[in-house]
């Protein structure tokens, strides 16, 4: 999922009736008087933000026979995705991917494993018996994410520590382009020289000229 569908969702969810509707949506699918019923709303504003989700991509709909009418549209979610967010001195990141299928990564041991154990449950003959171990697999995929989560908080504020170091020693260095050439591949490490100039509107000879610079000063010329 690339920029358009992080700015289609970030715009989407902003909103907190949204992430209420949104809310209940995720736990099943739901019609519009439901849910103007249980979340105290009115018909017609839920009706508006549903539209809303509806061309952003987020929800859609099917037609189910009403007891006591017409058809009516029942609403669910169209997508699994996550959002991560990381804002701080020296550090903005935005991004977002979809997990509603496989993602293309090489599965760990573990992984294949719960994968197995799945597989094996949807095979039991009796429907009720598959509840427990499902459920024992959700609660220890949600121990891994939480153990995962609580890493990724403690490696951010390692990074943020460093930055913030290294973004006072640059500062303190004369001249503006090399400043910005420093922030730059402090923050951005990696980063090839195309994507240098781009970000900082520079001409490619005169970050060549200042990486130069640097090079000799850290001994590292040949």
């Amino acid at each position: 999922m690339g920029q358009s569908e992080l700015d289609a969702v970030l715009g989407t969810v902003e909103n907190p009736i949204r992430r209420r509707i949104i809310a209940k949506i995720s736990e099943e699918p739901n019609y519009q008087l439901q849910l103007s019923k249980e979340l105290d709303i009115s018909q017609q504003l839920v009706a508006k933000h549903l539209l809303t989700m509806e061309d952003a991509g987020l929800v859609s709909t099917v037609s189910q026979d009403s007891p006591r009418g017409p058809q009516r549209k029942e609403y669910l979610l169209k997508k699994s995705f996550s959002v991560t967010l990381d804002l701080a001195p020296n550090r903005f990141r935005a991004r977002i991917f979809s997990f509603g299928a496989l993602p293309g990564v090489q599965e760990t041991d573990e992984h294949a494993q719960m994968m197995t154990q799945i597989s094996e449950v949807l095979r039991y003959p009796d429907a009720a018996t598959r509840i427990r171990p499902l459920t024992r697999v959700v609660a220890e995929v949600d121990r891994k994410l939480k153990e995962m989560e609580e890493e990724r908080a403690v490696l951010l504020y390692l990074r943020s520590l460093a930055l913030r170091e290294a973004a006072r020693i640059t500062t303190s260095m004369p001249g503006a382009d090399r400043r910005k050439v420093l922030h730059y591949l402090v923050r951005e490490d990696g980063d090839g020289m195309g994507a240098i100039c781009s970000s900082l509107g520079l001409q490619k000879q005169v970050v060549e000229d200042i990486l130069d610079e640097i090079e000799k000063e850290l001994g590292h010329s040949d």
